[in-house]
């Protein structure tokens, strides 16, 4: 199973070395909890933490 890394930035989640969202190459393998967006203009949770675009998020990424 390929393992899962979050953007430093947006706290995206992805398997490429590229952050979908805001193009960071500044991933991590270093966080927990799973935020899973699917319309942010609706959702309540994603405009408390931000998220203005669909995808999955991680909720705490470690500065390492």
């Amino acid at each position: 199973m390929p393992k899962v890394k979050a953007c430093k930035r947006c706290r995206a989640l992805t398997q490429g070395d590229v952050c979908p969202l805001c193009g960071s190459r500044d991933l991590t393998f270093n966080w927990e909890g799973v935020v899973a967006v699917l319309d942010p203009e609706r959702s309540e949770v994603a405009k408390r933490l931000g998220y203005e675009r669909s995808g999955l998020y991680a909720l705490r990424v470690a500065e390492e």
